[in-house]
């Protein structure tokens, strides 16, 4: 894992992508270097960092893009510098997705703000994997959905649901990934979003290897020292603490305990 940095970011651009969210382009060659699903803890006013995860990871230009939603005063912050101007980022933070396999269909299932990361690693390895690949994104209407035209500019397979059914299917990504899993018993999914949406994934998916779950969480310190992130995990000698921000956030499905 590369060891995180405290890195002055300039930013290249930033674009609202939805109502009340932002993608930031960052030029750090540092950061690029990263793994998707990693994040970086940025410095915003007031006490703590925010957690943002990688939506995008450029190597060659030495850029990354970083997507969040407006909720409180820090993200307002952020959502309001200009382009030009530096972030104080910490990171890359955490362990991220591992390679996906070649020869395995391939489902990313992202909902909300959890999107921005399966779109990193795909990215990244659409041209590992050599079966299909499938996205099923989730939002609770269709002007709070991220990074759509992104995947549709990737692959063909993308499958939309929102909860007012203003885009796609109504309801949640639970629907179409157990089609989709009925169809592709061998496959691979990769999947980020709300801790009820994962467990609810892990469930559809149970018994099924090389099911990865990137975990939204709170986080304090982003490096395992405050213990204010930590979810219940399988361990070898029986249930245990896993630090989301150091462990994390990626995890095996079967090693959670919901």
């Amino acid at each position: 894992m590369i060891r995180p940095l405290i890195i002055k970011a300039t930013i290249h651009s930033i674009t609202a992508v939805a109502t009340g969210h932002f993608e930031v382009r960052l030029d750090s060659r540092e950061l690029a270097a990263a793994i998707p699903g990693q994040f970086v803890h940025v410095r915003t006013p007031g006490t703590l960092r925010r957690p943002i995860s990688f939506s995008r990871l450029d190597r060659a230009q030495g850029r990354v893009g970083i997507l969040w939603q407006v909720v409180g005063a820090g993200t307002r912050w952020l959502s309001e510098q200009p382009a030009g101007s530096q972030l104080d980022v910490l990171g890359p933070l955490g362990h991220g997705f591992p390679a996906p396999q070649a020869d395995r269909p391939w489902c990313l299932v992202g909902g909300g703000v959890g999107i921005p990361p399966v779109f990193a690693a795909l990215e990244a390895w659409q041209d590992v994997v050599q079966a299909p690949i499938t996205a099923v994104l989730g939002a609770r209407r269709e002007d709070l959905l991220t990074m759509g035209d992104d995947f549709r500019d990737r692959i063909d397979d993308v499958r939309i649901t929102t909860d007012d059914g203003s885009r796609g299917g109504r309801g949640t990504v639970l629907g179409p990934l157990a089609h989709w899993r009925a169809q592709n018993p061998n496959g691979q999914v990769y999947a980020c979003g709300p801790t009820a949406m994962l467990a609810q994934v892990a469930q559809v998916c149970q018994g099924v290897e090389h099911v990865y779950l990137a975990l939204e969480q709170r986080m304090g310190c982003g490096m395992g020292a405050c213990l204010a992130c930590v979810v219940l995990a399988q361990g070898k000698h029986g249930p245990e603490w896993r630090r989301v921000c150091h462990d994390g956030p990626v995890f095996a499905a079967e090693e959670l305990i919901w």
